[in-house]
């Protein structure tokens, strides 16, 4: 069972309504769960674990609705005709206002504890403890502080997302008196995005920030199962979502830079006390091919790893992909269960199941289907070979699975059909984890990718799903094609420093595509491979992927001419008919660049013996081979600084929305059914002005939806709809 306890009982402020009439349910918290007993709490080391906990025990409330509002008014989620109506309202935008899932006032009590406990906690009390035998000052009130900051912002952020316009409360209300002085202000999306921006600002600094550590006894969290410091929602991330709702809200770049800062900071970030954090990898971790079946041709065999991306027993460690969940109890019969694993799944424990109520979609299965994998495998020669997978090579029952293009689908979609012909569906992603996921590694290098393409660094973002990350990749892909010293000192804040991060690149590439020798093999040791190769294979020189045509200018007028390159004459070359070989072989370079370049031809009338000639045909073709490598060195370094300064400004902005599709694609494939992606296709809709960005992809599940105008994004309450 193991349930997540509450703390204190002691006000029901069912009153509240009365003094509002803008907001009224909004803040109808007419709740029994509350942290606080009297004026005198908050004031002892020991009211902080009962205070952290109760606020965490609230949001258990709000878990399951924040998914489904996330995803089910998205394109990757169809709901069965059997489901539920108010799963049904949700999908359809016309949520009525007995929905179950329609209660904000579930969202503003744990809003209510966390303003109590931001108002009335000591933080300034300090303790005397001991770490490694040296005695320091403690303050047992810091680190719930930071979080619990991070909380309230975090669900300030939700309520704007699923209802456009709400009231912003930030101080505790405990009487009717508190409620009828608040008049709280009403702020839409952009205005709670400033307002919080500015709340965590002075809260942002890593070096200060530390995870709280309960333990329920031991090392396992409040529920039992999950690691504590899960609970955790960590300051960086959530004002880096703040600042990307609002680079994209106000279409400012700038404020995307800032947002991209944000999530480096947590992904570099490690705890001065050390020992459960370390940095955050995308890791070497995938659903692939075999590399045999590639030999064989018996696509049947694959490598599925995927579900330890949804662990949550554990936290920190090179393999622990969860960052911030919501600790759901473990039995559906007591508590807040995690009802997701029902929703996604059939029913494991019924008699009878029967079939899941929510399903991928069309437009789901078809983002998975429509990528190319790109399989790389030794072929007979011991070298290493290409090879796309295509539907003719697979045999139908692979088909039937969806193993078809990108592999996460595969891996994370069961079905199978029972004795009374009913289809039962497991996603395993929704099931596998007891808890409900608000931040995992790969979502996070997804915003970071996003955060840094409307920045305007495509080349940086598309690295993310290409390659990984380290600072080889960054300096090869990003910092050459750089022309500014401000964007040069804004990309060198990014130290993906090659000590802790590895991708398989060895040394920056000096053509299209990395060569053998400049790829790491399987077996050294890489930790960075890019978010699509996760799914869909070879992602870092795959044609299919990347369109190279993305990178050409439209005017090519100045682009340097490439020098001929030295070819070297047959072995067994004779001395005496050296030279009259490197001329057939090379007379471009002779005439057009080793003659001007004062390298003359040594003629054999010059020489007194034939050794002295041939002495000095050797040393000829010793200054062609120098000369040839010199010039080529030069035209690279040319050719690079004319992409910087004439190529890349004019193919950025297509790079831009290149870049852009593909990060829309990779959060469908990635995080599908993890309740992000309407806010994904809200925030691309706000940022490129264009409303059928998101309609249209809605279109795609529902017809009906083609066109829908932004006042019915957002979710009504008492017949007001927040715009």
């Amino acid at each position: 069972m193991n349930r997540l306890k509450y703390i204190i009982s002691a006000f029901a402020i069912a009153a509240l309504t009365a003094s509002f009439t803008a907001c009224d349910d909004m803040l109808s918290m007419g709740n029994e769960d509350v942290i606080y007993a009297d004026e005198n709490h908050l004031t002892q080391a020991s009211d902080t674990v009962n205070s952290f906990v109760g606020i965490l025990a609230q949001l258990q409330k709000i878990a399951v609705r924040t998914n489904l509002f996330g995803e089910l008014r998205g394109d990757l989620v169809k709901v069965d005709p059997s489901a539920k109506m108010s799963l049904k309202e949700i999908s359809e935008f016309s949520v009525s206002d007995d929905n179950e899932y329609n209660s904000p006032r579930d969202y503003y009590a744990v809003i209510n504890n966390c303003n109590y406990y931001l108002a009335n906690a000591d933080t300034a009390l300090v303790e005397q403890r001991y770490n490694n035998g040296a005695r320091q000052d403690f303050y047992p009130f810091r680190a719930e502080y930071y979080a619990v900051r991070a909380i309230r912002a975090w669900i300030y952020l939700q309520l704007g997302q699923i209802y456009g316009r709400v009231p912003v409360l930030t101080e505790p209300m405990l009487t009717l008196d508190d409620a009828a002085a608040a008049n709280a202000p009403v702020m839409d999306l952009a205005a709670i995005c400033d307002y919080f921006i500015n709340d965590l600002k002075p809260y942002a600094d890593m070096t200060k920030f530390a995870y709280p550590y309960h333990g329920n006894p031991g090392q396992k969290g409040y529920n039992g199962h999950t690691s504590s410091r899960l609970s955790v929602f960590p300051v960086s991330l959530v004002l880096g979502d703040l600042y990307l709702w609002a680079a994209s809200i106000q279409q400012n770049p700038m404020l995307a830079r800032e947002a991209a800062k944000c999530y480096f900071d947590y992904i570099d970030w490690v705890p001065s006390d050390g020992g459960y954090k370390v940095r955050n990898l995308t890791s070497e971790l995938n659903t692939s091919w075999m590399e045999s079946c590639f030999t064989t041709g018996n696509f049947l065999i694959t490598s599925s790893s995927n579900s330890s991306f949804y662990s949550t027993t554990t936290f920190g460690g090179r393999y622990d992909e969860c960052i911030t969940v919501i600790a759901m109890d473990s039995s559906s019969s007591e508590g807040y269960y995690n009802e997701l694993r029902k929703l996604y799944c059939y029913d494991h424990e019924a008699s009878e199941p029967s079939v899941a109520p929510l399903q991928p979609s069309q437009p789901c299965i078809e983002y998975s289907n429509n990528q190319v994998y790109y399989g790389r495998y030794r072929s007979g020669t011991g070298l290493y070979a290409y090879m796309p997978v295509q539907a003719s090579m697979l045999e139908e029952e692979m088909l039937e699975s969806n193993a078809l293009g990108d592999m996460r689908l595969y891996a994370n979609l069961s079905t199978h059909t029972n004795n009374r012909g009913v289809e039962l569906q497991t996603i395993w992603k929704s099931y596998y984890a007891q808890d409900v996921i608000i931040y995992r590694t790969g979502q996070v290098y997804l915003r970071l990718a996003e955060a840094l393409n409307y920045a305007g660094f495509p080349k940086f973002a598309l690295a993310i799903l290409t390659t990984g990350l380290d600072n080889t990749v960054i300096e090869s892909e990003v910092l050459s094609q750089l022309n500014n010293a401000t964007d040069s000192t804004f990309v060198e804040y990014f130290n993906f420093n090659t000590n802790y991060y590895k991708t398989r690149i060895i040394s920056p590439r000096t053509a299209n595509l990395y060569a053998e020798s400049n790829i790491r093999s399987g077996s050294e040791a890489y930790n960075q491979i890019g978010l699509h190769e996760r799914g869909s294979g070879w992602s870092i020189n795959n044609p299919y992927y990347y369109p190279p045509s993305t990178d050409v200018p439209t005017d090519s007028t100045g682009y340097p001419v490439e020098p001929p390159i030295y070819i070297a004459p047959a072995a067994n070359t004779a001395d005496a008919v050296l030279v009259d070989s490197l001329l057939a072989l090379n007379s471009v370079l002779i005439n057009d660049y080793a003659i001007p370049a004062g390298i003359e031809l040594p003629v054999r009338e010059d020489y007194e013996t034939q050794k002295l000639f041939n002495d000095a045909s050797k040393e000829y073709r010793d200054a062609l081979v120098a000369l040839s490598d010199e010039l080529h060195e030069k035209f690279l370094i040319d050719a690079r600084d004319w992409y910087r300064d004439y190529a890349v400004p004019q193919v950025r902005a297509r790079q831009q929305v290149v870049v852009d599709s593909l990060i829309d694609v990779e959060q469908a494939l990635e995080t599908c059914f993890e309740g992000y992606r309407f806010g994904d296709l809200m925030r691309a809709a706000y940022r490129t002005g264009d409303d059928s960005y998101l309609s249209s992809r809605l279109a795609k599940r529902n017809p009906s939806l083609v066109g829908l105008p932004r006042s019915r994004w957002f979710i009504s309450w008492k017949g007001q709809i927040g715009q």
